[in-house]
């Protein structure tokens, strides 16, 4: 079934790269520097650090759970009852950074190219794409990420060095930003950018070779970091940072500066195409991942049948009111703890019990 199809290594990087790419995309490097300033740089050394030592805990940790997810762990570290908690809380969870991922990017798109055309419109574009690409199949999805992530990354490396010849030293003064406190302190806030991590707890099963593991994580984690860096280093370079209006979207901003001599011009067109694309297989894997979650908890042969009901879920939920200061209030606040508290600590918690139960299980069947 095209649904049991395994990944090879590269196709696993890719799938991590498009989250990265989408977190870039939706302003995530802007709400990290509107916490640090300019100590901005500084800060994603730290907490780039800080990441990688949790990649290769959460390697380490996975290793007693070959072929595991985080849903597998907790049925048995808790049982069944425990298995539902987490996978209802990972439904809810993929669902919210679903709504805010496209109700950000639509309202964008609406903004610049479609200010009397309807929203709903634009969103059922993405739920048609969303719904067709679930019933092709997860091998289908992945095909697709792996041509467009070195297009999209293409782009995004264009629009960065879009802005060298504006690029000072001076612009990174004081470089350790407001204060020692605002950076190493609360800058660690700032490692909810680094949310790729949330993909690392179900992407185990999904492999052919488990013992690629390792080099997947490490590997697109380092790229992920890489891309997150250049981004914020550009937007440094050319937005004041005390300015108190938030973009539109920094990213798009940059990609405004890139003109080839007189004859081509506002190439961002052509961007905003890569990234719509990148947006809608990035919500094609969320919502593949939804139906999985369900299908672990309810044992049904095939978690294709539930698309349609979980994207009409996900289409309601976009068609609530939109109110911007609320989208950026969940954004900037609510999307930041819940990772921060729900991926980076309780999950992690959890795994370290899951290890801890494995040894002591593996203790007492050797006394006997």
């Amino acid at each position: 079934m095209l649904n049991n199809y395994k990944m090879q290594k590269y196709e696993a990087i890719c799938l991590i790269l498009i989250v990265m790419v989408n977190k870039l995309i939706l302003n995530v490097p802007y709400y990290v520097i509107d916490l640090v300033g300019t100590g901005g740089v500084i800060n994603l050394i730290y907490i780039g650090v800080i990441g990688l030592i949790f990649v290769l805990c959460l390697n380490y940790l996975f290793q007693k759970f070959p072929n595991s997810d985080i849903i597998d762990i907790s049925e048995f570290l808790g049982g069944k009852v425990f298995k539902v908690i987490m996978g209802v809380a990972f439904i809810a969870f993929f669902f919210l950074v679903s709504y805010i991922t496209l109700t950000d990017f639509a309202n964008m798109i609406k903004t610049i190219y479609f200010r009397n055309s309807p929203l709903i419109f634009i969103l059922l574009f993405f739920m048609i794409g969303i719904v067709v690409a679930n019933f092709v199949g997860f091998k289908a999805i992945i095909r697709t990420i792996c041509l467009v992530v070195p297009f999209t990354l293409i782009s995004i490396l264009v629009a960065l060095f879009a802005v060298y010849d504006e690029f000072s030293f001076d612009k990174f003064s004081p470089f350790f930003g407001y204060s020692f406190q605002t950076t190493f302190i609360n800058g660690l806030l700032n490692t909810f950018a680094l949310y790729i991590v949330t993909y690392y707890y179900f992407l185990m099963p999904l492999l052919k070779d488990s013992f690629n593991f390792k080099k997947i994580t490490t590997i697109s984690y380092l790229v992920s970091w890489l891309l997150l860096f250049l981004t914020v280093v550009s937007i440094l370079t050319i937005f004041p940072i005390t300015n108190d209006t938030e973009p539109l979207n920094s990213l798009y901003l940059l990609s405004r500066k890139i003109t080839l001599g007189d004859f081509l011009q506002r190439l961002d067109a052509l961007f905003i195409l890569l990234w719509l694309i990148s947006i809608l297989c990035y919500l094609s894997i969320i919502i593949f991942m939804i139906n999985r979650t369900i299908k672990k908890l309810t044992n049904i042969s095939d978690e294709r049948i539930l698309t349609l009901s979980t994207t009409s879920i996900f289409f309601g939920l976009c068609l609530l009111p939109f109110n911007i200061a609320v989208s950026r209030f969940m954004e900037n606040v609510i999307y930041r703890y819940l990772i921060i508290g729900f991926i980076f600590i309780w999950c992690f918690i959890l795994m370290i019990l899951a290890n801890l139960k494995f040894k002591f299980k593996k203790g007492l069947s050797k006394n006997k």
